[in-house]
């Protein structure tokens, strides 16, 4: 159990799902992770635009994990599919 005033970190997850992030805009407390989990047919990637990122080719049903450990707005986007964007925001 938290102590109070001690937040645990959270785990969150995004779906990649018909070439977009579900959902595309994420709200999150600093050291939480996102698990992105890729159900389309094809290879996806989740990049940060800023490079702090970039987790590889993502296949059919596998996931990538990133923890946010440094409050900011990071804006993704999926290099194959560049139309794909989203928006992780760490308070």
């Amino acid at each position: 159990m938290a102590m109070p005033g001690h937040e645990a970190a959270l785990s969150h997850t995004v779906d990649i799902q018909s070439f977009s992030f579900k959902p595309g805009s994420l709200t999150i407390e600093a050291g939480s992770t996102v698990t992105f989990k890729n159900l389309d047919d094809v290879v996806h990637t989740v990049t940060a635009k800023d490079g702090t990122f970039d987790s590889g080719p993502i296949n059919k049903g596998t996931t990538y994990t990133a923890t946010f450990n440094k409050p900011g707005v990071y804006s993704i986007y999926c290099k194959p599919h560049t139309f794909m964007t989203g928006t992780i925001t760490v308070k």
